[in-house]
This record gives structure tokens, C-alpha cells and sequence, in this order.
């Protein structure tokens, strides 16, 4: 299982800000304590961390936004 943190900015900016947090297991949804797009959801969690990833990042462009997922491996 895997922590959490989306963030986004603005396409012309970089001035990310945290929107979303929660935890995630890999193949499943996300549980998480905001609401987002679907579709935002559904392309950040596109991935699959191998069992030795520790931590990774997925970003994607959504309309004017820029969002990005940040995703830690929670202790054992």
C-alpha cells in the first residue's frame, strides 16, 4: 500500500499546490479524502509500480491544469 499526495498547477505556471491525500493499492481505486475528476484519477493511477518501487510520481495534463500524483510505499 502506498500514501498518496496529488498536487496541481496551472499549464503556465509551476506553482504546485497539494489537492488531494489518501492511500492506494496498486489495481485498485484510490482512497482518497477529496474529490477529483475521474478522469484525472483514473490517468494518475495508470501505473504499476514493481514490488521494489519504494515511491514513484505519474503526471498528466487535464484541461488547464497540470496534476500529478506522488506515491510512497507505507511501512511494513
Amino acid at each position: 500500500m502506498y500514501k498518496v499526495t496529488i498536487q496541481e498547477t496551472p499549464v503556465a505556471e509551476s506553482s504546485w499546490r497539494v489537492v488531494a491525500s489518501g492511500t492506494w493499492m496498486p489495481g485498485q481505486q484510490p482512497q482518497l479524502a477529496e474529490i477529483l475528476p475521474a478522469e484525472v484519477i483514473e490517468a494518475l493511477f495508470n501505473v504499476s509500480p514493481s514490488a521494489t518501487d519504494e515511491s514513484g510520481r505519474n503526471q498528466v495534463q487535464y484541461g488547464d491544469k497540470f496534476y500529478a500524483v506522488v506515491f510512497r510505499r507505507l511501512s511494513r
